[in-house]
């Protein structure tokens, strides 16, 4: 996801100034896609040099200005376009676990073994952790922005649940290899 597109959003919906639009960006996307302030205050600066955003200074007693930023019309008009614009470039199967089970001693599927139900009580972790957030949405005031949170939840389960069910598939592969002597105990 990109990260113009996401700030650009949030301005369209309010003015605001960087940790407020850190807060909102993190209500929103925050268990799924983690931002810190030199990304944002980066991505920014990059918008206001396109005049895609712009800000006023406001001044507060006993502390630096703070910059409230606005999305401009030509900002508004890039997003619309954006959001108008399905996703091309599918999501790409990088994962770090990928590459340790690409690394690890085939030699060794004991280690293989217990590394993948380490990361399936990961996910199962993850899985309940929005499972409470996805609950704790019914209970609050519902409007739009719970639909979507909700929907980017149920997104992240069934992702969590697929890696589960894709785990699951390579412990059996695995162990029916050894079970065949294709791979040491």
């Amino acid at each position: 996801m990109s990260i113009k597109y996401a700030l650009l959003g949030i301005l369209a919906e309010k003015d605001l100034h960087g940790y407020e639009i850190k807060t909102s960006f993190d209500d929103k996307v925050g268990e799924f896609w983690s931002l810190n302030y030199g990304q944002i205050y980066s991505t920014l600066e990059r918008l206001e040099k396109e005049d895609l955003v712009t800000h006023d200074r406001q001044a507060q007693d006993k502390r630096p200005d703070k910059k409230i930023f606005s999305i401009t019309a030509e900002g508004r008009k890039q997003l619309e376009e954006w959001l108008a614009e399905p996703v091309s470039k599918l999501r790409a199967l990088r994962d770090e676990f990928f590459i340790k089970l690409m690394f690890m001693d085939s030699n060794n599927p004991t280690a293989i073994l217990e590394l993948i139900e380490k990361q399936k009580a990961l996910y199962l972790k993850q899985m309940n952790r929005l499972t409470q957030r996805k609950l704790a949405l019914k209970k609050s005031a519902y409007n739009r922005h719970a639909l979507i949170s909700e929907l980017l939840i149920d997104a992240g389960l069934f992702h969590s649940e697929a890696d589960i069910n894709w785990l699951t598939l390579c412990e059996s592969k695995i162990k029916a290899a050894m079970t065949k002597n294709k791979l040491s105990r």
